[in-house]
């Protein structure tokens, strides 16, 4: 018997409670952790405006669904529209069925129809991708490390709005290919973190997700020289650091000089090339920092 074919449709405002508990329970509360996705990623879970989630349904049930999330991609030769893809879900009972495929090649053909340049995702089933068209290509590399702290019982602040533009100001300096950023990128926090913290030096900062005495690593910047004295700070805030860095970029070249830390590739982003500028594009060289992404 051929399974018939899901309507396919951006999601509605009447729809939206329903999915975001689909999705919290697949990605959050069903794993243990805290905080709704809607508090995680205000810029694209959003209650008045639930279009940026393409939804599959079958027989009145929504049955697979993704977000889609716009941003302009800045290199030095130009800026790129770009769109990101996650929260890809599919309800338990309708998984193996082929939702998520129709599901996901409709975004492919709406997006080309929006003209973005190219797409870009992160996940651990690169073969499912892979037979749509995605082209695996990360540089990003994790490394764990054990820090000396006996309790992390000290924080660090979020960052305020002054903090935002000092962060800015080094990223346009040092960061010259990025997704760029408003004041409400700021407000996402990728799980399992629960708080954001920020620790700063005169031209350096970090950024990290804090989840009870483990932290996470999303994006170090600014003068090499400062990098000591923060690598200092977190080894003293943090008793577990998760340090997702982009191959061979300063903070990376830093930290391997650690030799406490143990490391390994990524191996998560995949890229999809939607309009023939970005055919050549140099997505094995391109990395988007965690706090940037769905």
């Amino acid at each position: 018997m051929v399974e018939p074919a899901p309507s396919i449709a951006p999601c509605s405002s009447g729809e939206y409670d329903a999915l975001l508990a689909l999705l919290d329970l697949e990605f959050i509360f069903g794993k243990g952790r805290r905080l709704s996705l809607q508090q995680r990623f205000p810029a694209v879970l959003n209650r008045q405006r639930p279009q940026a989630i393409l939804l599959a349904k079958a027989q009145n049930l929504i049955v697979s669904a993704l977000a889609i999330k716009a941003f302009d991609w800045i290199t030095p030769e130009r800026s790129w529209r770009a769109a990101m893809v996650g929260m890809v879900y599919t309800r338990p009972e309708w998984r193996g069925r082929g939702m998520a495929s129709v599901l996901l090649q409709a975004a492919q053909q709406r997006m080309r129809q929006e003209s973005y340049d190219f797409a870009v995702l992160w996940t651990a089933q690169p073969d499912f991708y892979a037979r749509l068209g995605w082209i695996g290509a990360d540089c990003g590399v994790l490394g764990v490390a054990q820090t000396a702290a006996p309790a992390a019982t000290q924080t660090a602040a979020a960052p305020d709005a002054a903090a935002v533009a000092f962060i800015e100001t080094l990223r346009r300096r040092g960061a010259t290919e990025r997704a760029a950023r408003t004041e409400t990128s700021y407000a996402s926090l990728p799980p399992p973190a629960e708080q954001l913290e920020l620790l700063r030096g005169e031209s350096a900062y970090a950024l990290v997700g804090r989840r009870n005495d483990h932290g996470y690593l999303y994006e170090m910047l600014g003068e090499p020289r400062e990098f000591p004295a923060l690598w200092s700070t977190l080894a003293a805030v943090y008793a577990t650091l998760y340090l997702n860095l982009q191959r061979d970029s300063a903070a990376e070249r830093f930290f391997a000089t650690q030799n406490t830390i143990r490391w390994q590739p990524q191996r998560l982003a995949m890229w999809l090339p939607l309009g023939a500028t970005a055919r050549a594009a140099r997505f094995a060289d391109w990395y988007i920092p965690f706090l940037d992404r769905i």
